[in-house]
């Protein structure tokens, strides 16, 4: 009778230590641990600036990254294929009789634009590959206009 209850006992506590290991291997398995919700679409936008436009020289901000603004602007204007007259140019043709009021090139949104501000209160950004306007805005303001090729400017 001692056998047979030290072989009960044996049966027993390997089926035990069996289902002991194997819920714990198992708890991983069936542990509800959520999934990391991928960031709202307008939480990735946040640095972006609005609106969106595309021009023809891309530019890599990382290669800019702890530049002074002075050599970044000097790096930037080695990749525009336009001269400011040339922006200020194509600015004028879309608002006349206005007068340029300060021209500045600037990486938006990783492209590679001219700002040009005119004396009539608005922004006009041209690219600085094609002199194309690409967005004209009223300067400080958030309400814009596209030109270009869907040119909706006065």
């Amino acid at each position: 009778m001692l056998k047979k209850v030290l072989i009960g006992t044996g049966i027993a506590g390997a089926l035990t230590a069996v289902f002991f290991l194997g819920s714990l291997a198992l708890g991983t398995v069936f542990a509800q641990t959520p999934a990391t919700p991928p960031p709202p679409q307008a939480q990735a936008q946040v640095d972006e600036q609005q609106p969106m436009y595309t021009g023809s020289i891309q530019v890599n901000d990382s290669q800019y990254q702890g530049m002074s603004e002075a050599n970044e602007a000097a790096a930037l204007q080695s990749t525009a294929t336009i001269t400011s007259a040339q922006a200020e140019t194509a600015a004028l043709a879309v608002n006349p009789g206005t007068t340029v009021v300060k021209t500045g090139l600037d990486n938006e949104n990783g492209v590679l634009v001219y700002s040009v501000e005119l004396s009539n209160g608005m922004d006009v950004k041209v690219d600085a590959g094609t002199g194309k306007v690409l967005y004209t805005e009223q300067a400080g303001n958030d309400a814009a206009e596209t030109t270009g090729a869907e040119n909706t400017s006065q």
